[in-house]
């Protein structure tokens, strides 16, 4: 499913300032579902409707689901999206990729 690395400043177990690492779902808009998550059968059919730069993590769909359901978020599995734009572009995959390393 499309989703990218992230992390905030906390504490360490020895009370120094570290980084927390978190993983950030994508969540999209759609006209007749509201905020959905897209998951893929796989990373095939994330490219083909994403593009090949769109950061992606494997997860299972029933807790995945479960999850965001509380949130009113539906999970469409192999969403077809138009044509157009990708999501991510390779500059904006080594932007985020270079905040990531800070």
């Amino acid at each position: 499913m499309p989703a990218h690395p992230r992390s905030v400043t906390g504490t360490g177990s020895d009370g120094r300032p570290a980084r927390v690492p978190f993983i950030a779902l994508e969540l999209f808009q759609h006209p007749a579902h509201g905020t959905v998550a897209f998951a893929f059968t796989s990373p095939a059919r994330l490219v083909q409707a994403l593009g090949e730069s769109q950061p992606w993590v494997a997860a299972s769909l029933g807790p995945l689901a479960e999850g965001v359901r509380e949130q009113g978020v539906t999970v469409l599995l192999d969403p077809r999206v138009a044509p157009g734009e990708p999501n991510w572009r390779p500059a904006d995959l080594a932007a985020h990729a270079r905040e990531v390393r800070r």
